[in-house]
């Protein structure tokens, strides 16, 4: 018998059903039917959780030393496999990426450790350490999964997931946010110190050193 909800990491499974981890379970509420299935972690407590609608797949940690990363199937409730990363205690968010078989995972101390897998094939692809960092967001970009949102409680980063063969690299790309009054200070650039890139009438952006004198 499981009751209640937490106040996060609802998601849809499929076009009608919602799904969220409870203590040891994951609960599956179906909208149009009222019907609840559940999902037991034979390992204790449901730690990161998330949801993939379009594949019908779930994924969740277990909290306890060495996690590991569950998948299942929806409806069936079968699982499809698990994932063994180097994180010793914690998993804290999970993300399924729109298009192909791709899932980021960040874990807690003491490693701080962003990771993208494969999990159809059970491949972690390339990760990348970010100590002390507490994350509060985690997700793929809708049109393409080789870009990840990654914010904290002070910044936000987009990694992007260069890929050269079957090599996989995670480059940081911070973004500029607004002061406390909603403007960006100007970053003055010695290379390129104006940019026209929004406007392409103007042609290819020049730096200082290609330019003979001319407007």
């Amino acid at each position: 018998w499981v009751q209640g909800s937490s106040n996060k990491n609802f998601g849809f499974i499929n076009n009608h059903t919602i799904c969220y981890p409870c203590d040891n379970y994951i609960l599956f509420l179906d909208m149009e039917t009222k019907k609840t299935t559940v999902l037991q972690c034979q390992n204790g407590q449901v730690g990161a959780f998330a949801a993939n609608g379009s594949s019908e797949v779930l994924a969740f940690s277990d909290r306890k030393l060495n996690p590991i990363i569950y998948i299942y199937s929806f409806p069936e409730l079968s699982k499809l496999t698990e994932l063994k990363g180097d994180a010793q205690l914690d998993y804290t968010l999970l993300a399924f990426s729109f298009t192909g078989p791709y899932l980021a995972s960040y874990s807690s101390i003491p490693e701080f450790v962003l990771s993208v897998w494969n999990w159809q094939e059970n491949i972690l692809l390339c990760s990348e350490s970010q100590p002390g960092v507490t994350v509060t967001s985690l997700s793929f970009n809708p049109m393409n999964w080789q870009e990840l949102c990654f914010v904290n409680e002070s910044s936000v980063t987009i990694w992007h997931i260069e890929r050269n063969n079957d090599e996989h690299y995670l480059k940081r790309n911070p973004v500029k946010l607004p002061d406390g009054q909603g403007s960006v200070s100007p970053h003055k650039d010695l290379f390129f110190p104006f940019s026209h890139s929004e406007d392409p009438s103007y042609g290819p952006d020049l730096p200082v050193s290609a330019i003979a004198g001319l407007v």
